[in-house]
């Protein structure tokens, strides 16, 4: 069923081959971040140009140190990935902004972009520590820019000022979200009491995707692969409940197979 979803990676280098800018910052254990858009990228046989907002210092123990990029340097690193890349074969995944700053560099490098734009609105690592500094209004003109916010129950609360703990609670963060502007708003259920479900909230209404809870730890990174496979299906021009749904099933099958490192485990 994956391989019906996607192309294979040998077919990364095909004239047609979608393509994804990636924004975010650099995890060194290749876990999360740029690393892992990049890997998730070539996976689904998409090409990948990356944007780096920050360094990071972290591993399984969470984050020891950030070092953000001027944003002066982002919005042109920005630009010129865009220049490089296909318009009718390009998505882009938004990951770690680090500081308020760096936001607005990239909405003013989106300025005459009109192409789909996934922010995923990283605000700490999965093994604990923060890697945004700033306020929720500064990411507020990020996420009015976006085709599909993806925050998981502790972003979407953050960003909201909404308790986030149940799937009502979820459901109503997504339609808060959604009204601030994104053309659509995917609240991600994974720490769900019981089923994991996510919440799609477009203009179309809302669904409910219902996954199967898998045993033992979450691997590393899951957040920024799923919003880098939702973006390479609307690379290739799917509609975003199908890019949704193949991202999805496509996770599903790398979180059975992750492999555990350490005291963590990877996709």
């Amino acid at each position: 069923m994956q391989e019906s979803l996607f192309r294979d990676r040998e077919n990364l280098g095909h004239s047609e081959s979608p393509y994804v800018v990636a924004v975010g910052g650099l995890d060194p254990t290749g876990g999360a971040g740029l690393v892992r858009d990049l890997l998730t990228a070539e996976a689904l046989g998409a090409r990948a140009m990356l944007v780096g907002t920050a360094w990071t210092r972290q591993d399984e123990n969470g984050v020891k140190g950030v070092e953000p990029r001027f944003p002066d340097m982002v919005r042109a690193g920005l630009e010129q990935a865009l220049a490089a890349c296909p318009p009718r074969r390009t998505a882009i995944k938004i990951g770690m902004v680090a500081m308020g700053g760096i936001a607005a560099a990239i909405v003013a490098g989106l300025e005459t972009w009109r192409g789909p734009v996934v922010f995923d609105p990283v605000l700490g690592a999965s093994a604990g520590g923060p890697l945004y500094e700033g306020s929720p209004a500064d990411l507020l003109p990020l996420v009015r820019r976006a085709t599909l916010v993806t925050p998981n129950l502790a972003e979407a609360a953050w960003l909201t000022g909404l308790a986030v703990e149940t799937l009502d609670h979820a459901r109503h963060a997504a339609q808060v979200l959604a009204g601030w502007g994104p053309a659509a708003v995917l609240a991600k259920g994974g720490h769900l009491p019981g089923a994991a479900t996510d919440v799609l909230r477009s203009a179309a209404g809302e669904r409910l995707f219902e996954g199967t809870r898998l045993p033992g730890r979450n691997p590393r990174g899951t957040g920024c692969a799923l919003a880098t496979a939702i973006a390479v299906g609307l690379a290739r021009g799917q509609p975003l409940e199908q890019a949704v749904d193949a991202a999805k099933v496509w996770l599903a099958g790398r979180i059975q197979a992750a492999v555990t490192i350490g005291g963590a485990r990877y996709l």
